[in-house]
């Protein structure tokens, strides 16, 4: 029943493309730029900081395998969903050394367009009108945090 939701024909094996590998590689950049800013600032406020990042880059990580898996990579929007993503993730996984100085839009910015684009995205592709429902409660959520990035961004003391 699942795989009928992800696929249209469920017999069909599903491979992984070589886009989805290079994605992929774009998010084991960032792990190694989480583990320089946690050896940078190793400390308790250091390890929050880093798990903070880590969460933010792991939901766009997982929610874009799981957008890219739903309407099927093989085809050419979702690949210029998933090059969008890489590219915005690039600069987004670039600023994480700096994310908590005065740097902090350029880590909070990508991050907000790729996960209100996405959700938009899938929303307006999604193959059912349970996904479809499930992603427009997703962007209202995603809509209504957003002003919290956006403060931290702006050096908001919480």
């Amino acid at each position: 029943m699942a795989d009928s939701l992800v696929h249209d024909v469920p017999e069909k094996k599903y491979d992984v493309s070589p886009l989805e590998l290079f994605f992929d590689l774009v998010f084991a950049f960032a792990l190694s730029q989480l583990s320089q800013h946690l050896f940078t600032h190793l400390s308790w406020r250091g390890a929050t900081e880093t798990l903070v990042m880590l969460l933010a880059v792991f939901a766009v990580w997982f929610t874009t395998s799981w957008s890219a898996t739903l309407v099927r990579v093989d085809q050419s929007r979702t690949r210029w969903l998933v090059l969008a993503v890489m590219l915005l993730s690039l600069f987004m996984n670039a600023s994480v050394t700096r994310a908590f100085t005065n740097s902090g839009w350029a880590f909070v910015l990508p991050l907000l367009l790729i996960q209100l684009g996405r959700t938009v995205w899938t929303l307006l592709n999604a193959t059912t009108s349970a996904l479809r429902e499930h992603y427009l409660r997703t962007l209202y959520w995603l809509i209504g945090t957003s002003p919290l990035w956006l403060a931290g961004a702006a050096g908001f003391p919480f």
